[in-house]
């Protein structure tokens, strides 16, 4: 269960190369006028193309690896569940590859996979995706990098001025122990970061469940 108010990573990361030029070195500051709660949020998701199922990118044609499904539950530090909101994803396909001209990763484009969803939590703040693993790739952080298999989420609540964007792996990859992007998380909330292979309710047909649930 990643608990975003507990595990947030440092601004500067000197390990994650591209981190250097871009983090924040000044303190911040709070911005203190009030918000309008709820109302913003409700504008914000009419913009947004609500599909959970990424695999429906070209009809009656099926991307390429191993299907799963990404479920969980939003909820606050008291437990209470959070409904309406916002959860886009974005991920490279099975091979490694983005559906991006600035990927430059030699690896296929997968046509039947855009690689990008988003929903809204129910009434009792659980959400679902339908996807593919996705693949590991090279990156120029260091000498033969790679990124391990990995998920963006991007989680927008009520404060619409108030974003997550975190990243979620998957168990037992390897790579996780090289990635300096994983690795500037402090060490006892890293699982945090990793979904958890859903048994219990690994019964849908060709897929595998994971479950991820996230705590604002």
């Amino acid at each position: 269960m990643l608990k975003s108010y507990l595990s947030n990573p440092p601004h500067f990361f000197k390990d994650y190369k591209s981190n250097i030029n871009r983090a924040p070195r000044k303190k911040f500051f709070q911005i203190t006028k009030a918000i309008n709660k709820g109302s913003g949020l409700k504008v914000l998701s009419k913009n947004f193309d609500m599909n959970n199922n990424l695999l429906l990118f070209k009809k009656n044609k099926n991307p390429i690896g191993q299907k799963i499904i990404i479920k969980g539950k939003v909820i606050d530090r008291s437990g209470n569940p959070l409904k309406g909101i916002i959860i886009e994803i974005w991920q490279a396909n099975a091979s490694g590859k983005y559906r991006d001209e600035n990927d430059t990763h030699d690896a296929a484009i997968d046509p039947n996979f855009l690689g990008y969803g988003a929903t809204k939590t129910n009434y009792n703040g659980y959400y679902k995706f339908k996807t593919i693993l996705p693949g590991a790739y090279p990156w120029g952080n260091h000498k033969n990098a790679w990124r391990p298999k990995h998920i963006h989420f991007s989680i927008i609540n009520e404060n619409i001025f108030n974003r997550l964007c975190t990243q979620m792996y998957f168990p037992n990859d390897f790579l996780l122990n090289y990635d300096p992007i994983f690795n500037s998380i402090a060490k006892k909330y890293r699982n945090s970061l990793i979904a958890k292979f859903d048994k219990k309710n690994n019964i849908v047909p060709n897929y595998l469940v994971f479950n991820f649930d996230i705590v604002l």
